[in-house]
């Protein structure tokens, strides 16, 4: 490769989850990585179109984001389900020509999820000469490279061309190296981070380090539980809204609010309101970052039941808000949460323990200011300034080797 084209400045960065007009918050904190790499060079953001109302192509905090249409009709990907072959083709071959155009001044491509827009950045990096870096959020790794033989293929190849990896967590960088074969030095473990200009504790309360002593939950009083993402399978919904309903049944005093929509928000209202519990499970649609915000300080504990996960960001929000956390023992989570000093681990995909956890910090004395206080300044671990510097710094170091095709 020519000295002009190693000389080449700045990343084309392309992931399935971006913010836009219509869903200002959808991947948040890509753009948060996306606008920490900006003080090193220029970046350009390729993008799948979901909602019919949003650009395909505009100026974003400086960053220029192009959306690639595919077919969609306000759904994402994970919302079909068992995703078409027809539309998983389509998707990729608009991101990679897509990719390919916003590349050209490019050094690196910068994929955030190894499938599906992984596999774009590899062939968009492979066609057009360029670097190709990783980041594996999750579910890419998780749940879409275990689908099938295919996709696991794919993974791997994916993975393969990579010169380097990013994980969210120590689970995903195991599973990276001990089942898709990424040599451990070619990977970091770096989760996402947390605006805490945004999500800090509330002044005055116990989480911003007052004496009081957090009250137990009674009738008058209920515990206030809080979920924050898509109404997806994968992320518990049903198990937590039937076991809220289940303990309000026999009594218990709980509520909760469930932040965010998707493919099952219909099913779970209607379930809620023919069990005549619309008072106490409260569907409150999506909110802005700053409404998110306010919402965790409003809450007691946040609830994330997922069968699967990276490092969820809304664990690390919470935990920042000085709130503690009811979750599965899976993927990053157990890296964010101490069971029974700021939060409870529960198995995935388990109502009953579920329910019974649920019910501690409802009915146990003196354990919700326990978990309360141990929350409490947990939030500096997860610093977003922190994160950034520590993505740019090693994008910077990995760079800074032969460029691809000259690679030893």
């Amino acid at each position: 490769m020519s000295e002009a084209n190693a000389a080449r400045p700045g990343v084309c960065l392309v992931t399935s989850s971006y913010p836009s007009p219509a869903a200002p918050t959808r991947g948040a904190f890509v753009e948060d990585i996306a606008l920490g790499l900006l003080e090193n060079g220029p970046v350009a953001v390729v993008a799948p179109l979901i909602y019919p109302t949003d650009p395909a192509a505009e100026v974003r905090k400086e960053i220029p984001v192009t959306r690639f249409a595919f077919g969609s009709t306000g759904r994402l990907l994970k919302e079909y389900g068992g995703t078409p072959t027809w539309l998983m083709l389509r998707y990729m071959m608009a991101g990679v020509l897509a990719t390919l155009r916003a590349a050209r001044p490019a050094r690196c491509v910068f994929a955030h999820w190894v499938v599906p827009t992984g596999v774009i950045g590899a062939a968009a990096a492979f066609l057009g000469g360029r670097d190709l870096v990783l980041y594996a959020h999750g579910s890419d790794i998780c749940d879409y490279a275990e689908r099938s033989a295919v996709y696991r293929a794919l993974t791997r190849r994916t993975l393969a061309r990579a010169r380097h990896v990013f994980a969210v967590s120590r689970d995903i960088e195991q599973r990276l190296v001990n089942r898709f074969g990424v040599p451990p030095e070619r990977v970091s473990v770096v989760p996402c981070g947390v605006d805490t200009a945004i999500f800090h504790p509330a002044p005055g309360g116990v989480q911003d380090g007052a004496e009081d002593r957090v009250q137990d939950p009674t009738p008058e009083a209920p515990l206030r539980l809080l979920f924050v993402g898509d109404m997806v399978p994968p992320k518990g919904v049903p198990e937590l809204v039937n076991a809220v309903l289940h303990l309000r049944a026999k009594g218990a005093p709980v509520t909760l609010d469930l932040v965010g929509d998707g493919p099952l928000r219909p099913e779970l209202e209607a379930r809620v309101a023919e069990a005549g519990q619309g008072d106490g499970v409260r569907f409150v649609g999506t909110l802005p970052r700053t409404g998110v915000a306010e919402a965790m300080r409003g809450a007691q504990c946040l609830v994330l039941p997922s069968h699967n996960e990276g490092t969820p960001v809304s664990v690390m929000e919470a935990l920042s808000c000085g709130v503690p956390v009811v979750a599965s023992r899976v993927g990053g989570i157990p890296d964010l949460v101490t069971d029974g000093a700021d939060g409870l681990l529960v198995p995935p995909r388990d109502p009953d323990a579920l329910a019974a956890a649920l019910l501690r910090p409802a009915t146990e004395p003196g354990l919700l200011d326990t978990l309360t206080r141990g929350a409490a300044g947990t939030g500096g671990r997860f610093s977003l300034a922190d994160r950034r510097r520590e993505v740019a710094r090693t994008l910077s170091d990995v760079l800074g080797g032969p460029p691809a095709g000259e690679q030893a």
